[in-house]
Parts: C-alpha cells; sequence; structure tokens
C-alpha cells in the first residue's frame, strides 16, 4: 500500500524543480510514503521507517553521485556527452538556479521529512513489540543526523527542521554550522545507543534487514563529523575522530575482505566491511539502481545489443597513472588485464577498465550479478562507509595528534590489502609506506593519507569532500589540484571560482523563502556569520 505524503513548504519547493528534470535515473525515490495521521501501530511505525530508507534511496541518483564524482579531480565527463547539465559538474558550471549541485538539497529534506514524521509520532505508539519500535526510533534519529551532516559538507548551515512542526513552517532560516553540527551530534550519539550491532532475519514484520544501519553506522558517521569538524573547519577535534573511528575498529565486528573486489560484488552483500551501504535487490525497480551506468561505456552493448551505458564518468588521466605498482586496485598491478569476455570483449581490472572501442579507461568495481542483461535493475550496493575508512581516519586523526607511527601503521593495513595480503597486519614490503626512505614528518604522511584515500575509495564519490577539506588546512590544495589534475581546468583555461566548494541553495527555495540568505558567490542576500564558511 502506497500513502501520499505530507509535503512541507521546503521540500514542495525543490520537488517541483525535480519534475521539470529528465534525469533517467528519477531523483525522487519510489516506495512508501506517509502521513502524519498514519502512525496507529507498531506496524505503521515500522512502515514510516522503511518510508525513510525509500527516501534514502535518493543518495544514489544522479545529480547526488555524479556531481562530487565529476567535480573532483579524480574523474571526467565523457567529451561526447552532449548535455551540457550532465557533464556541468566536470566544469564547476553550476550556479544557483540551474545544475545538479542544487537537486541534493531537496533529496536530503525528503530523507529529514520523514524521519521527523517517524520522530514525531513515533514515542506515543502503543505496541507490545517495545524493541521495534526503540529500534525504528534510532533508525530515524540516525538518517536524520546523516542527512543533516551530509547537507553541511555541501551548503554549510541550512535550516534546521526537528520536528512536523517545525517543517510545517513556510519561512524557515538557515541555522549556523554549529547549531546544526550539534543537533547531528545529539542525533547520531542517542541514533548509537538504540542500534543493534547486527540485524539478522527481517524486522518482525516480514521485511528483510540488509542495509538497514547499526551502532557501527552511527560511530562512522560521527568519526566522519569529526574529521570534517577538525579538517575543514579547523576545530582540532581530532581526538573525537580518532575515539570514534576506533570504536569501529575495536569492536571487532567489522574486518577487511581479504580481496578487496568482493566488498562491492552483489554476490558477497553483507560482509563484513560493508558498514553503510544502500541496498538494492535488483528484483524489481523500488529495489534497485543504475548507478552501475554512470560509469559502463556506451559502446558496450549491454541488455542484449541495444545499448551501452551512460558513459559519463571516466579516470582522469592524472588518477589512471597515479597507482603504485602492484596496487591491484588500479590497471597497472596487473600483468595485462583480466578477461571477462561473458561480460564485454577485451579486459578489465579490478577498479579501471581498458576499454578498446573508444571511450578509454573506465570505473570498473560494481559490477551487476547478470552481467548486464537487465541493466535497469542493478544489484549493486551502493557503499557509504565501510571498515577500509575506520582505518584511514583513525590513521588521519593519529597522524594530526602527532603520532605518525601509528597512523603509518594503519595506512600500511590497506595497503596490504592492497597488494593481495590480508589486510590483517601491516606487511613490509618496498611499498609499504616508510619502507622506502619516505618521509615521515606530518604534512607528508597527511599527503600519504589522501592519497591512499583516493585510491581506496575510488569512484565512491568522497575524493571531491576531501579536496575542499584539505584546502582549509593547506589553502589552495582544492584549486591547485583541479589545475594539475583535471583537464577540465588545464591551462590557458580561468582557473576554478573558489567559492565553488561550497554549493548553492536552490534558487526556487530562495524564491519560495525570501528569508532563506545564499552562499558568498551566487548573488542574493548574504548570510549571517556562523552560517557559511569553516
Amino acid at each position: 500500500m502506497r500513502y501520499q505524503p505530507s509535503v512541507t513548504p521546503l521540500v514542495l519547493a525543490v520537488g517541483l524543480s525535480l519534475v521539470a528534470c529528465s534525469d533517467l535515473l528519477v531523483e525522487n525515490p519510489k516506495g512508501f510514503t506517509t502521513t502524519d495521521t498514519f502512525f496507529k501501530t507498531g506496524a505503521d511505525l515500522n512502515s514510516g521507517t522503511l518510508a525513510i530508507y525509500s527516501a534514502f534511496r535518493g543518495f544514489q541518483g544522479q545529480s547526488n553521485w555524479t556531481t562530487p564524482e565529476l567535480a573532483s579531480d579524480q574523474t571526467r565527463a565523457d567529451n561526447r556527452e552532449p548535455n551540457a547539465g550532465t557533464y556541468g559538474p566536470d566544469r564547476l558550471t553550476w550556479s544557483a538556479s540551474s545544475g545538479r549541485a542544487t537537486v541534493p538539497f531537496g533529496t536530503h529534506y525528503a530523507v529529514i521529512t520523514e524521519a521527523n514524521l517517524v520522530l514525531g509520532k513515533g514515542p506515543g505508539i502503543q505496541t507490545s513489540d517495545t524493541v521495534t519500535k526503540a529500534h525504528n526510533l534510532a533508525e530515524a534519529k540516525f538518517m536524520r543526523g546523516y542527512a543533516y551532516l551530509r547537507l553541511t559538507k555541501m551548503y554549510d548551515g541550512v535550516p534546521l527542521l526537528l520536528s512536523p512542526e517545525d517543517q510545517a513552517n513556510a519561512s524557515p532560516t538557515r541555522a549556523t554550522l554549529e547549531q546544526v553540527h550539534q543537533a547531528v551530534i545529539k542525533d547520531l550519539t542517542e541514533a548509537k545507543a538504540g542500534l543493534p550491532t547486527a540485524w539478522s532475519g527481517d524486522d518482525g514484520y516480514g521485511n528483510p534487514t540488509q542495509g538497514r544501519v547499526t551502532k557501527g553506522a552511527a560511530e562512522m558517521a560521527l568519526a566522519d563529523l569529526y574529521l570534517w569538524r577538525s579538517s575543514f573547519m579547523q576545530k582540532n577535534e581530532w581526538q573525537l575522530a580518532s575515539d570514534w573511528a576506533d570504536s569501529v575498529i575495536v569492536s571487532g565486528l567489522w574486518g577487511l575482505n581479504d580481496d578487496y573486489i568482493k566488498t562491492f560484488l552483489p554476490s558477497n552483500k553483507g560482509n563484513r566491511e560493508e558498514i553503510l551501504v544502500i541496498a538494492n535487490s535488483g528484483v524489481v525497480d523500488r529495489t534497485s539502481n543504475i548507478f552501475q551506468l554512470f560509469y559502463y561505456p556506451r559502446d558496450w552493448g549491454l541488455d542484449a545489443g541495444q545499448g551501452g551505458g551512460w558513459g559519463l564518468i571516466h579516470p582522469t588521466d592524472w588518477f589512471l597513472s597515479s597507482y603504485l605498482p602492484g596496487d591491484y586496485r588500479g590497471s597497472r598491478g596487473f600483468e595485462g588485464y583480466k578477461t571477462d569476455s561473458v561480460y564485454v570483449a577485451g579486459g578489465c581490472g579490478l577498479t579501471i577498465c581498458k576499454d578498446t572501442l573508444g571511450d578509454g579507461p573506465m570505473p570498473y568495481k560494481y559490477r551487476k550479478s547478470d552481467n548486464g542483461a537487465t541493466w535497469w535493475l542493478g544489484d549493486v550496493d551502493v557503499p557509504l562507509y565501510r571498515y577500509a575508512e575506520a582505518l584511514l581516519i583513525y590513521a588521519e586523526a593519529q597522524n594530526e595528534l602527532g603520532n605518525t607511527g601509528v597512523a603509518v601503521q594503519y595506512l600500511n593495513m590497506i595497503r596490504a590489502r592492497a597488494r593481495k595480503g590480508t589486510g590483517a597486519q601491516a606487511r613490509t614490503e618496498p611499498h609499504d609506506y616508510g619502507t622506502a626512505g619516505e618521509p615521515l614528518d606530518k604534512v607528508s604522511v597527511r599527503d600519504a593519507i589522501f592519497m591512499e584515500r583516493a585510491w581506496e575509495f575510488a569512484f565512491e564519490a568522497k575524493r571531491w569532500f576531501d579536496l575542499v577539506r584539505r584546502d582549509s588546512e593547506d589553502p589552495g590544495y582544492w584549486a591547485n589540484s583541479l589545475i594539475a589534475h583535471d583537464p577540465s581546468f588545464a591551462p590557458p583555461k580561468p582557473a576554478p571560482d573558489g567559492f565553488k566548494k561550497r554549493w548553492p541553495i536552490p534558487q526556487a527555495q530562495i524564491d519560495a523563502n525570501p528569508a532563506l540568505c545564499q552562499n558568498p558567490g551566487y548573488g542574493g542576500t548574504a548570510c549571517p556569520p556562523g552560517v557559511t564558511g569553516p
């Protein structure tokens, strides 16, 4: 059964702008939606929680995924792409009125709207299943906190709506970045206390629990938050980033897979490295994605010869050539290329694919289980947090705290796995950091950790945010990286505008609510102190 949503002014303004969008991947997620008059029973509450996950699926949509991917120095758009709106992020050509950097604003408030309904109505529901009720409320707190965290990493301070009553306000203003983060901390710490360490079976109402959030997801989000606050905002909260990452590591619930690529394969869902994913079964379109088509070449002839992918996202030449010899995450780590003739003529490595049909090298870590026979029914889970990131957040925090030796130890756990080690120990090899005479000062190890993040999380939409937050530590890093690595900014083309490290509040929102201020560089009313900027 499908319920009509209770639409707030904030989400409505963005929702209307999405109707006119011609994305092949619809940004409005399908599935359950709920109203504030719906919540009567424990089953209703659980359905309301599933509605949050339905909205959460929008995070794998084109604008939410390809904007940070293409805006980074790691990837570029296909040079044959005819749609300026599609390749625009590669050239940072968005404005407050057009471009894909405005779309995530509404996608995230869709999650917040559904979470507020559960948190506003759920506590008053009488049910004998108090365990599921407690889990539902904790899941809603996590999803709301996580959505606000992501919003701040794109837009800085945003309207802080924490109840259905807040969302009925037609003229909310933007809260300060600190106010939003304090709300995020409260939501995530309370979620961590109430979430299970793991799910098993179904949720008690016949729904599978694959992809539902756990204590580990809350711990990762808190580590991510304090990483952002310490680097981008220069708050020097590295010990908190370290502590939350360490809580994931010492829990014993998570670990590195022996084989990097198995982390992503649909045949290995729910593996010990996946801490937070958008789960896709590929059974029907409501439980599927086509996000892997952002990467597949147009010319591959998938779907029984009827066409290929979108061929949108390619690695830059800089990134393609950056992998160290022996690193099997990149193409240079192979003796030739792995043959996969069932999938495509030619051959592919694990992360990078060598294509002989004109598209150039392509990302290839997201492989559907049916080898593309039904490309619109994707069963690849979209990774958001992995255990490898806990190790690298811990390494980065320890380095910034002055414990360089500890940082290198954890960095080398990732490098060991990248050279087909188990990841269970730091191995001494020529390309383990520090064994070939590399400098061990703080900035040099910082460089190594950021580069390891680029390789490890290739095509997981994280590199853009790393460039932005590193720019606060090393001014000029963001623009210099784009100019040096991305052909979209190669001289004599103009340097990227620094204000675009922050994305614009959608003009449609400001037109509907003039009380909203705009981020610097995009025109409109300037914000009060504390709303924008690190």
